[in-house]
């Protein structure tokens, strides 16, 4: 009789192994769902910052070409009149 209120005893108010085990399985089973979520945000993430470095690089260079193409053009401009001047004399 003693027995058997040890064993009630263990059973509704202790933590058996099949339960350890049911929450270990469960805690790998939400790891195993989250962790390749997060690393790809990780790398999403990383990625968007290099596209976005690219892009100001991008913007900066387009915006010397147009710098360079109004110096070229100046340039020509003036070598047109030089070459009016000289025609002249």
């Amino acid at each position: 009789m003693a027995r058997e209120k040890t064993k009630r005893r263990k059973e509704e108010n202790g933590v058996t192994w099949s339960m350890i085990l049911i929450m270990i399985f469960s805690l790998s089973l939400v790891l195993l769902l989250v962790l390749p979520n997060i690393y790809l945000d990780n790398q999403i993430y990383k990625e968007s910052r290099q596209i976005a470095r690219q892009q100001r690089v991008v913007n900066t260079l387009k915006e010397e070409q147009v710098i360079i193409k109004h110096r070229l053009e100046a340039i020509r401009y003036q070598e047109t009149l030089l070459e009016s001047d000289m025609e002249r004399e």
